[in-house]
């Protein structure tokens, strides 16, 4: 019996490294790397209302009135359902420029993210 005990406490400890080592490699979704140009100076306000284009874009107001569009390198899952987000930085010290968003715990990395003018009122 102490032998059949022995051998299940064995088994249970390599199945325990075997799922540790599973769960380690499992793939993590990492954002494509953003290049040198979406690190703009952009002046962007406290955010007022934002609005989703497509799977990639969405067009942003400001508490000023200004406009400005963020599009992204990739689609964005759940953009279009989104009701908030989170303007993401590379790095503690860039606080003040923003690459991506944090969507529903995934980043999305700008391809661009510049002001632009407003379409006319239907």
């Amino acid at each position: 019996m102490n032998t059949i005990n022995r051998l299940l406490a064995a088994v249970a400890t390599v199945a325990i490294f075997i799922a540790g080592y599973l769960a380690f490699m499992a793939p993590v979704h990492v954002a494509p790397p953003a290049t040198d140009r979406l690190i703009q100076m952009v002046e962007l306000n406290q955010i007022a209302s934002f609005a989703h284009v497509d799977a990639r874009t969405i067009d942003v107001m400001d508490t000023t009135g200004r406009h400005f569009r963020m599009e992204f390198t990739a689609a964005c899952p759940g953009l279009s359902d989104a009701t908030m987000f989170s303007l993401v930085t590379e790095n503690y010290r860039d606080l003040d420029k923003f690459t991506g968003i944090v969507l529903d715990g995934r980043v999305c990395t700008f391809k661009d993210f510049s002001p632009i003018n407003p379409s006319p009122a239907r």
